[in-house]
């Protein structure tokens, strides 16, 4: 107490020594209450009433209720109350939860946890910056700072942890001692930020699930955030100009852009890790310069021409991201390798002032030319390595393990088992060891929305830290993995979370990934841009390909599998919607 520091004190621990997750009823009851009266008169103290509950089989639903108002109804000064999941969550909306405790890298669903419960949102777990073997303690540094921004845009409070390996066994995780890691003064630097800004309460997050975070005051401060390059759309409210300030969330840095007038205001990062703060000029302030840009197209496959625009009559100066540059207003620019671009507009005036805006550029590789030729799943066959539409097309077959069986309707029906693939391994990993890119195409529907870590809907994979790439489900969100010699082993470096579950609802899905690059959509809509996986698939190794678990078992998905095509080339946005409509029948 006396360093500043809240004890979130676990009364139920699943991984302790001497056995109290066993007790009895009577006992149990004893024990809050002796606990309560020792400890709820320091002010510093919060209750948790367990380091992941849902893993103690001796405790049922019940005994969590009860517990909760056993503090309640004994704790004098109502110190906050909480519980801590594993892969399943509690019900934190019951009346005698004070705060979501969660156990989740999933940053982009806050916004909707907070509207879910109602009740603040602490991520109390997005694993941890380390190099244990475990994928919840070995992100990076810069992950871990990415998390604590993400989390703190979408309204929430997040935790943080380092796991590093020492010769003593010395986790900080678990036991204290001095910090290693790089995050610690990135998250310092960002508490100082929020610092000054409007009070925390009074600020409101208004970005979406899909990578935009913003909070705003609306008509005094706004702050958006995004973890890869990416165009924001910001509405400016009242009458006044605002400044325009960039923030290097990793330099820990705060740079003057320039200025935004009130109104609709497009612009793009120019990397991941980059927040944008809005504050309305002071009466009297002298204006910074202001910077339009606008292009003709912003995607489309290689060689892509770009015709850029310039708004006013200042000096201005263009880099296109590609080593190229251009001192003309309006400029044409062709890029002819792939990836993501982000091409920067710099303006001076006649007193030398500048100001900065960006416009995100995607490159793809060419599509085959018969997309459009085709009337029938699954469209174009170029790069097809596997195909299941109600039976399997090509050599090998699929053998079922546990209870999971084909329906009527020609679905993989997965609860409770999975399907493992027989003479597709070795084709699958030669195809895209070759291309070192790689389409997933699927039809899923699941009414569960309590599956986590993630579930595996697809995996090529041994077990659960080694793995070429995951599809999976993690709670209303799908996750992807996909291993690189940047992401590791696991895939972890490079996982990423899109779109929005509705249980019961057959949802299509296409992930797509060329070196560097990976683009996800929905019911043929692009949902999901980044780069931040980064690398190829030299490190593949030949691993099984299942469906709906691992090989070694233990990640289980509950649901519904059919329309699934696998491709060693990438999938754009023209025919990712045409794909769409043959699965519509259209």
């Amino acid at each position: 107490m006396d360093l500043g520091i809240e004890a979130d004190i676990i009364l139920f621990h699943t991984y302790d020594r001497w056995d109290f997750e066993n007790m009895d009823a009577e006992s149990d009851d004893r024990y809050i209450r002796y606990a309560v009266a020792r400890l709820a008169a320091f002010r510093n103290v919060w209750w948790s009433l367990a380091n992941e509950f849902d893993i103690m089989p001796a405790k049922q639903e019940s005994d969590w209720d009860r517990f909760f108002q056993i503090i309640r109804d004994h704790d004098p000064y109502q110190r906050l109350r909480g519980i801590h999941n594993c892969r399943r969550w509690y019900d934190h909306s019951k009346p005698w939860v004070m705060h979501t405790s969660i156990q989740t890298s999933n940053m982009a669903q806050g916004i909707h946890y907070r509207e879910q419960y109602g009740k603040p949102v602490i991520y109390d777990e997005c694993r941890y910056e380390g190099n244990v073997p475990q994928g919840w303690g070995n992100i990076t540094a810069e992950q871990m700072v990415q998390h604590f921004w993400a989390g703190t845009l979408s309204g929430c409070y997040v935790g943080h942890g380092e796991t590093y390996e020492h010769p003593e066994d010395l986790l900080w995780w678990a036991k204290g001692g001095v910090l290693r890691g790089e995050s610690p003064p990135r998250i310092a630097f960002l508490k100082n930020f929020m610092a000054d800004a409007p009070a925390f309460d009074t600020l409101e997050p208004i970005g979406d699930d899909k990578g935009q975070y913003i909070l705003a005051k609306h008509g005094e401060y706004y702050l958006t955030y995004t973890t890869a390059p990416q165009t924001i759309t910001l509405t400016l409210q009242g009458e006044q100009p605002y400044k325009v300030d960039r923030v290097d969330t990793w330099n820990m840095k705060v740079v003057p852009v320039g200025t935004a007038q009130p109104g609709a205001y497009t612009f793009a990062a120019p990397h991941g890790g980059s927040a944008y703060r809005f504050t309305p000029y002071a009466s009297g302030e002298k204006l910074r310069p202001e910077a339009k840009a606008s292009a003709d197209v912003i995607q489309g496959s290689a060689p892509l021409t770009v015709n850029f625009s310039a708004a006013g009559d200042l000096a201005h100066h263009w880099t296109f991201g590609d080593g190229a540059i251009s001192t003309e207003s309006n400029p044409t620019h062709v890029y002819e390798s792939l990836g993501q671009y982000v091409a920067t507009l710099t303006v001076m005036d006649e007193e030398g002032d500048t100001a900065t805006t960006s416009l995100a550029i995607h490159v793809s590789p060419e599509a085959p030319a018969d997309i459009g030729t085709h009337t029938e799943f699954p469209g174009s066959r170029d790069g097809l390595v596997f195909l299941w539409h109600g039976t399997l097309e090509g050599s090998g077959g699929i053998e079922p393990r546990g209870d999971a069986k084909i329906g009527d309707d020609g679905q993989m029906d997965l609860t409770g088992g999975a399907f493992l693939t027989e003479g597709v391994n070795n084709t699958l990993l030669a195809a895209c060891q070759t291309s070192n890119q790689l389409t997933l195409e699927c039809l899923v529907t699941t009414d569960n929305l309590d599956q986590s870590g993630p579930a595996r809907i697809i995996s090529f994979s041994n077990d659960i830290t080694h793995r070429n790439f995951t599809f999976g489900q993690d709670g209303n969100r799908f996750a992807m993995r996909i291993r690189t010699p940047q992401t590791g082993a696991n895939g972890l470096g490079g996982e990423f979370s899109f779109g929005r579950i509705t249980p019961g609802k057959p949802t299509h899905i296409i992930v797509s990934y060329f070196e560097g690059n990976v683009y996800s959509y929905i019911d043929g809509e692009l949902v999901h841009v980044s780069n931040g996986t980064q690398g190829d698939f030299s490190n593949w190794e030949l691993y099984p390909l299942l469906f709906g678990d691992e090989a070694s078992g233990g990640r289980n998905w509950e649901g519904k599998l059919s329309n699934i095509a696998i491709y060693n080339r990438f999938v754009g946005v023209e025919e990712a919607a045409h794909k769409f409509k043959l699965i519509q029948g259209e």
